[in-house]
């Protein structure tokens, strides 16, 4: 049981961590924070412990490794109502670490605990495209878009399936985070799978765009297979900044 002295100083602790984390001071916060563990590392306010507040600023300055280990003690401290949230945050650091394995875990884990939420579908989608996994991240991708239209979303579910050969469902894919979001890249893709489809002239539109957006793609039209057969075409070859 705390000592009144002591209840005192934890809770003004935490309000300074809090008060220090909305004005940008997160090494303050950490400062304050610990001094609140060291005093008592089971102190909590509206269930969420220090380790958890710790957690967050430690993550946003980029100590990753302690974070993953405040995180870890806050899921196991609170309710599961949070422990999504934490599961989520710690994959993310996980990830920059790179640790993918544990971090593919703990994007389960809090997909398992709040289906609802749209972060880890999309953050462990992601994290399978990096490991080539084309089909469970298009599950994923599945499981976000039913929750939100999201252009990010589309696009890595468009770049899967035309890693598939699914051209067709990739260009509606890139059509569809196209009228969300202008991207070049975005763009990019759908020149890709309109060029493996023969569809010359959407080819060209999307083409033009991902050039004006970003003129680096003049060097991926340049040498990418999927426009080997084009490159003859004056209108494509201009693009690409390729020699008449």
């Amino acid at each position: 049981m705390h000592t009144p002295e002591n209840f005192e100083r934890l809770t003004r602790l935490y309000a300074e961590g809090e008060r220090c984390v909305a004005a940008g001071d997160l090494e303050g916060a950490v400062q304050r924070f610990s001094e609140g563990l060291a005093i008592d590392d089971h102190f909590r306010q509206r269930y969420v412990t220090l380790y958890a507040q710790r957690a967050f600023a430690l993550h946003r300055l980029g100590q990753l490794a302690a974070a993953v280990d405040d995180y870890g003690r806050a899921i196991a401290m609170e309710p599961p109502i949070h422990q999504a949230q934490y599961h989520l945050q710690r994959a993310m650091c996980l990830r920059q670490l790179g640790e993918d394995a544990p971090a593919y875990e703990d994007f389960g884990r809090a997909a398992a605990l709040a289906p609802e939420q749209p972060g880890p579908w999309h953050l462990r989608g992601r994290l399978l495209v990096d490991q080539n996994r084309y089909d469970e991240a298009i599950a994923d991708f599945d499981r976000l878009l039913a929750l939100r239209p999201d252009p990010d979303g589309y696009t890595q579910r468009a770049f899967c399936k035309a890693s598939r050969d699914d051209h067709q469902g990739g260009l509606e894919d890139c059509r569809a985070s196209l009228a969300l979001r202008a991207d070049p890249y975005t763009d990019y893709l759908a020149a890709l799978c309109c060029a493996a489809l023969g569809q010359t002239q959407p080819m060209l539109e999307h083409a033009a765009r991902a050039v004006a957006g970003d003129p680096s793609f003049r060097t991926a039209l340049a040498e990418d297979e999927e426009f080997a057969g084009y490159r003859s075409w004056p209108p494509l070859a201009a693009l690409a900044g390729l020699a008449p």
